[in-house]
Protein backbone atom coordinates (compact mmCIF):
# COMPACT_ATOMS: atom_id res chain seq x y z
CA UNK A 1 0.00 0.00 0.00
CA UNK A 2 1.04 3.47 -0.77
CA UNK A 3 2.87 5.45 2.30
CA UNK A 4 0.69 7.72 3.96
CA UNK A 5 1.80 10.66 6.33
CA UNK A 6 3.30 8.93 9.63
CA UNK A 7 0.56 10.84 11.87
CA UNK A 8 -1.80 9.50 10.11
CA UNK A 9 -0.22 6.07 10.26
CA UNK A 10 0.09 6.02 13.61
CA UNK A 11 -3.60 7.13 14.53
CA UNK A 12 -4.64 4.28 12.02
CA UNK A 13 -2.37 2.38 13.84
CA UNK A 14 -4.45 2.77 17.04
CA UNK A 15 -7.94 2.33 15.64
CA UNK A 16 -7.36 0.00 12.82
CA UNK A 17 -4.15 -2.15 13.92
CA UNK A 18 -5.12 -4.96 11.53
CA UNK A 19 -4.87 -2.91 8.85
CA UNK A 20 -1.71 -0.81 9.67
CA UNK A 21 -0.08 -3.79 10.57
CA UNK A 22 -0.98 -5.62 7.02
CA UNK A 23 -0.29 -2.45 5.00
CA UNK A 24 3.28 -1.27 6.30
CA UNK A 25 6.27 -2.19 8.26
CA UNK A 26 7.16 -0.64 11.63
CA UNK A 27 10.42 -0.46 13.50
CA UNK A 28 10.71 0.91 17.24
CA UNK A 29 13.49 2.87 18.65
CA UNK A 30 14.52 5.14 21.21
CA UNK A 31 17.12 5.45 24.39
CA UNK A 32 14.08 3.73 26.81
CA UNK A 33 14.05 0.71 25.09
CA UNK A 34 17.17 0.06 26.60
CA UNK A 35 16.65 1.07 30.31
CA UNK A 36 16.17 -1.17 33.27
CA UNK A 37 11.82 -0.78 33.76
CA UNK A 38 10.05 0.31 31.40
CA UNK A 39 6.64 2.83 31.81
CA UNK A 40 4.63 5.16 30.14
CA UNK A 41 6.01 7.11 26.90
CA UNK A 42 5.16 9.53 23.83
CA UNK A 43 5.06 8.24 20.71
CA UNK A 44 6.10 9.76 17.65
CA UNK A 45 6.13 8.03 14.34
CA UNK A 46 8.28 9.16 11.24
CA UNK A 47 9.02 7.93 7.22
CA UNK A 48 12.41 5.83 6.48
CA UNK A 49 13.30 4.01 3.20
CA UNK A 50 9.73 2.79 3.13
CA UNK A 51 9.14 1.77 6.65
CA UNK A 52 7.75 3.62 10.05
CA UNK A 53 10.19 4.28 12.68
CA UNK A 54 8.04 5.10 15.89
CA UNK A 55 10.12 6.68 18.31
CA UNK A 56 9.37 6.17 22.15
CA UNK A 57 10.64 9.18 24.49
CA UNK A 58 10.56 8.68 28.08
CA UNK A 59 7.67 9.70 30.22
CA UNK A 60 4.56 11.62 30.54
CA UNK A 61 2.91 10.00 27.99
CA UNK A 62 -0.42 8.06 27.17
CA UNK A 63 1.69 5.18 25.54
CA UNK A 64 3.81 2.54 27.41
CA UNK A 65 7.08 0.83 26.69
CA UNK A 66 8.73 -2.76 27.51
CA UNK A 67 12.68 -2.57 27.34
CA UNK A 68 15.29 -5.16 26.10
CA UNK A 69 18.37 -6.27 27.25
CA UNK A 70 20.12 -9.32 26.12
CA UNK A 71 20.15 -12.15 28.51
CA UNK A 72 16.65 -11.10 30.46
CA UNK A 73 13.46 -10.26 30.99
CA UNK A 74 12.88 -7.01 31.66
CA UNK A 75 9.62 -5.58 32.16
CA UNK A 76 6.37 -3.07 31.66
CA UNK A 77 3.30 -2.79 34.49
CA UNK A 78 0.13 -0.88 32.71
CA UNK A 79 -2.43 -0.37 34.81
CA UNK A 80 -6.08 -1.74 34.18
CA UNK A 81 -8.70 0.30 32.42
CA UNK A 82 -6.18 2.31 29.51
CA UNK A 83 -8.01 4.08 27.13
CA UNK A 84 -8.94 2.46 23.58
CA UNK A 85 -5.95 2.82 21.38
CA UNK A 86 -3.15 2.22 23.89
CA UNK A 87 0.02 1.06 22.30
CA UNK A 88 2.52 -0.98 24.57
CA UNK A 89 5.46 -1.88 22.39
CA UNK A 90 8.83 -2.85 22.31
CA UNK A 91 11.84 -3.04 20.48
CA UNK A 92 11.64 -5.57 17.29
CA UNK A 93 12.31 -9.18 18.09
CA UNK A 94 14.44 -11.79 16.68
CA UNK A 95 14.15 -14.70 18.57
CA UNK A 96 12.71 -13.12 21.92
CA UNK A 97 9.28 -13.98 22.87
CA UNK A 98 6.30 -11.34 24.79
CA UNK A 99 4.79 -12.95 27.71
CA UNK A 100 1.80 -11.04 29.88
CA UNK A 101 1.23 -12.22 33.85
CA UNK A 102 -1.73 -10.69 36.08
CA UNK A 103 -0.79 -7.66 38.88
CA UNK A 104 -2.63 -6.46 41.18
CA UNK A 105 -3.73 -3.37 39.40
CA UNK A 106 -3.07 -4.25 35.75
CA UNK A 107 -0.62 -6.56 33.56
CA UNK A 108 3.07 -7.13 33.35
CA UNK A 109 4.35 -6.96 29.79
CA UNK A 110 8.09 -9.21 30.08
CA UNK A 111 9.89 -8.81 26.87
CA UNK A 112 12.15 -12.31 27.39
CA UNK A 113 15.32 -12.52 25.63
CA UNK A 114 15.90 -15.53 23.35
CA UNK A 115 12.50 -16.51 24.75
CA UNK A 116 14.80 -18.29 27.86
CA UNK A 117 15.13 -15.80 30.61
CA UNK A 118 11.56 -15.56 32.29
CA UNK A 119 11.94 -15.78 35.89
CA UNK A 120 9.63 -18.24 37.90
CA UNK A 121 6.15 -16.62 38.73
CA UNK A 122 3.53 -17.57 40.79
CA UNK A 123 0.82 -16.45 37.87
CA UNK A 124 -0.15 -17.98 35.23
CA UNK A 125 0.73 -15.83 31.23
CA UNK A 126 -2.26 -14.57 30.27
CA UNK A 127 -0.36 -14.48 27.08
CA UNK A 128 2.96 -15.55 25.55
CA UNK A 129 3.79 -15.33 21.64
CA UNK A 130 6.98 -17.34 20.97
CA UNK A 131 9.22 -16.84 18.04
CA UNK A 132 7.52 -19.72 15.99
CA UNK A 133 4.63 -17.54 15.98
CA UNK A 134 5.79 -14.50 14.39
CA UNK A 135 8.34 -16.10 12.20
CA UNK A 136 5.70 -18.56 10.54
CA UNK A 137 5.12 -19.06 7.02
CA UNK A 138 6.17 -16.22 4.81
CA UNK A 139 8.51 -14.58 6.87
CA UNK A 140 11.71 -15.77 4.70
CA UNK A 141 12.93 -13.01 2.81
CA UNK A 142 13.37 -15.18 -0.32
CA UNK A 143 9.57 -15.87 -0.17
CA UNK A 144 8.62 -12.48 -0.02
CA UNK A 145 10.93 -11.46 -2.84
CA UNK A 146 9.62 -14.33 -5.24
CA UNK A 147 7.04 -11.62 -6.00
CA UNK A 148 9.69 -9.76 -7.81
CA UNK A 149 10.77 -10.88 -10.91
CA UNK A 150 14.03 -8.61 -11.27
CA UNK A 151 14.80 -9.86 -7.80
CA UNK A 152 16.35 -13.55 -8.10
CA UNK A 153 16.36 -15.53 -4.66
CA UNK A 154 19.81 -17.18 -5.57
CA UNK A 155 21.14 -13.76 -5.16
CA UNK A 156 20.68 -13.29 -0.73
CA UNK A 157 22.99 -14.47 0.91
CA UNK A 158 21.64 -13.00 4.28
CA UNK A 159 19.32 -10.99 5.93
CA UNK A 160 18.56 -9.68 9.09
CA UNK A 161 14.89 -9.51 10.61
CA UNK A 162 13.03 -7.25 12.99
CA UNK A 163 9.49 -8.53 13.95
CA UNK A 164 7.70 -5.88 15.88
CA UNK A 165 4.91 -6.68 18.29
CA UNK A 166 2.93 -4.04 19.01
CA UNK A 167 0.03 -4.35 21.85
CA UNK A 168 -3.10 -2.31 21.28
CA UNK A 169 -5.96 -1.78 23.75
CA UNK A 170 -9.79 -2.51 22.66
CA UNK A 171 -12.66 -2.12 25.21
CA UNK A 172 -12.01 -5.25 27.20
CA UNK A 173 -9.20 -6.71 25.80
CA UNK A 174 -5.59 -6.60 24.64
CA UNK A 175 -4.69 -7.71 20.65
CA UNK A 176 -1.06 -8.47 19.65
CA UNK A 177 -0.13 -7.41 16.41
CA UNK A 178 3.21 -7.78 14.66
CA UNK A 179 5.14 -6.42 11.09
CA UNK A 180 8.16 -7.67 9.85
CA UNK A 181 10.97 -5.93 7.96
CA UNK A 182 14.36 -6.82 6.39
CA UNK A 183 16.46 -4.54 8.01
CA UNK A 184 19.61 -5.75 5.53
CA UNK A 185 19.49 -7.46 3.14
CA UNK A 186 23.05 -9.34 1.72
CA UNK A 187 23.63 -10.12 -1.91
CA UNK A 188 25.95 -10.96 -4.09
CA UNK A 189 25.92 -7.45 -5.50
CA UNK A 190 25.55 -5.80 -2.53
CA UNK A 191 23.12 -4.74 0.31
CA UNK A 192 19.91 -3.23 0.27
CA UNK A 193 18.31 -2.02 3.12
CA UNK A 194 14.26 -1.71 5.10
CA UNK A 195 12.77 -4.20 2.77
CA UNK A 196 9.19 -4.33 4.60
CA UNK A 197 7.90 -8.50 4.30
CA UNK A 198 4.10 -7.55 3.42
CA UNK A 199 4.01 -11.33 2.89
CA UNK A 200 4.98 -12.19 6.21
CA UNK A 201 3.09 -13.95 9.14
CA UNK A 202 0.00 -13.64 10.63
CA UNK A 203 -0.77 -9.76 11.68
CA UNK A 204 -2.91 -10.67 14.70
CA UNK A 205 -0.61 -12.82 16.97
CA UNK A 206 -3.19 -13.00 20.25
CA UNK A 207 -5.71 -11.73 22.26
CA UNK A 208 -5.94 -11.32 26.58
CA UNK A 209 -8.44 -10.24 29.00
CA UNK A 210 -7.34 -6.54 30.58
Amino acid sequence: MPMKPAGQVLALLRTQPATACAAWGFMCRGAPLNGALGGNCTLTCTTNDGVYLIDVADGGGTDWFIPFASGAARYCDVPNGQPNGTLVVTFPMNGCALEVHPTATGNRFYHDSDGKHMPVLASAAKCRVDANMYEGPGAKAMTTLSRFPDRRDRDIVGQNFEHTLICVKDGAHWNVYQTAVVTTMNKSNGARSSWQIKDGPPVHLGVFAD
